[in-house]
């Protein structure tokens, strides 16, 4: 009967050493995965402690002022290239009146001044003021002879000669007539 009542019997303590192994095997294993877990979150927290990613938000947040803060300028930039464009294209397109001034000043007496001077593709139109009718008629004269030598104007024409009674100034506007 004795036998019958003790519960820690013989085969008992077989079965409570392997089950003492399995224990131990699980607690190897559990501290294994413990000192996994503790390195790789010890390794995490240096990595993000030592990234350069703060430093890079900041940097980010500083070029985006500045971005914002230059929109200004940038449009002021590309209004004033524009701009340029447009002149650079205008100036080729427009005709030299250099070489027509430079006919035209030899030729004008000292006592006469050019008043008005307009010019298109094909006509510059021109008023002179002077105090003598002599002064404007050899400078008329001297246009024709350009006219005859067919280098630069094809044809002049007297479109108004007046006279000024309180200055005893007179005024004559010719057109030259390009080629």
């Amino acid at each position: 009967m004795n036998e019958g009542i003790n519960l820690l019997g013989q085969g008992k303590k077989k079965t409570s050493e392997a089950f003492l192994r399995r224990v131990n095997t699980a607690r190897v294993i559990m501290l294994g995965l413990l000192f996994i877990v503790s390195v790789t979150s010890v390794i995490l927290f240096i990595l993000v402690a030592l990234s350069p990613l703060p430093a890079l938000k900041e940097q980010e947040a500083s070029l985006t002022q500045t971005l914002t803060r230059s929109k200004d300028d940038v449009v002021k930039f590309d209004l004033l290239k524009e701009r340029m464009s447009t002149i650079n294209t205008t100036l080729s397109q427009r005709q030299s009146l250099t070489t027509i001034l430079l006919l035209i000043k030899p030729k004008l007496p000292s006592d006469s001044q050019i008043t008005s001077l307009k010019s298109d593709t094909k006509n510059v139109t021109i008023t002179v003021e002077s105090p003598s009718l002599q002064s404007l008629d050899t400078m008329l004269n001297s246009f024709i002879g350009l006219v005859q030598d067919r280098k630069t104007f094809s044809n002049v024409t007297l479109t108004d000669l007046t006279t000024d009674q309180t200055t005893n100034e007179y005024s004559v506007s010719f057109t030259l007539t390009l080629l």
